[in-house]
C-alpha cells in the first residue's frame, strides 16, 4: 500500500469521527451523561490519531496527482492549507480530550476541559469538512465552485443553439 492508497483509504475516518465525537459530546453535555461524555472524548482522541497518517501521506498523494489531467494546483494548495489547520485543531482536540479523560476527579479542571474540547471539536469539525470538500474537488470537477453554474450555462446555450437551428430549418422550409 503506497501513500496514495493510504491517504484515500483513511481520509474519511477522521472526518466522520470528528463529527460523531462532536455530536456525542453535545448530547452528553445536554443530558449530563458522564459515560457518553467519556465516550465522545475517546472518539475525538481517535479522530486526532486517525488524522496523522492521512496528513502525513498528503504530500506523496499530491506528487502523484498534481500532473494528472483536470487536477488544479490551486485547489491542491487550498486543500493543503486548510488540512494544516484541520490537523492542528483535531490533534489539539484529541490531546485535550485525553486530558479531559484524566481530569474527571477534579471538578474545575473537568469543566474547563469540557468547554475547551467542545470548542476545538466544533472548530476541527468545520475545518475537517472544509478540508474534505476541497480534497474532493481535486478529482471531482463536478463539485468545484462554479462547475454547476457552468453546466447550467452550457445547457442553456445548447438549448438556445438547438432552438435557433430548429427556427432556421423552419424558415428554410
Amino acid at each position: 500500500m503506497n501513500s496514495v492508497d493510504m491517504h484515500l483509504a483513511l481520509t474519511h475516518v477522521p472526518v466522520i469521527l470528528s463529527f460523531v465525537g462532536l455530536v456525542m459530546l453535545i448530547i452528553a453535555l445536554m443530558t449530563k451523561n458522564s459515560t457518553l461524555t467519556k465516550t465522545s472524548y475517546i472518539i475525538i482522541l481517535i479522530a486526532g490519531i486517525a488524522a496523522l497518517p492521512v496528513f502525513f501521506t498528503g504530500e506523496g498523494t499530491e506528487k502523484a496527482v498534481e500532473n494528472a489531467p483536470g487536477v488544479s494546483e490551486g485547489i491542491i494548495e487550498r486543500h493543503e492549507e486548510v488540512a494544516n489547520l484541520a490537523m492542528i485543531s483535531v490533534a489539539a482536540a484529541g490531546v485535550l480530550a485525553l486530558g479531559a479523560l484524566f481530569s474527571v476527579k477534579w471538578i474545575r479542571a473537568a469543566r474547563v476541559f469540557r468547554v475547551v474540547v467542545l470548542f476545538l471539536a466544533v472548530l476541527s469539525g468545520g475545518l475537517m469538512a472544509r478540508t474534505a470538500h476541497l480534497g474532493g474537488q481535486i478529482r471531482h470537477t463536478e463539485i468545484r465552485n462554479g462547475a454547476s453554474m457552468q453546466s447550467r450555462n452550457d445547457a442553456a446555450e445548447k438549448n438556445e443553439t438547438s432552438s435557433n437551428n430548429q427556427q432556421q430549418q423552419q424558415d428554410d422550409d
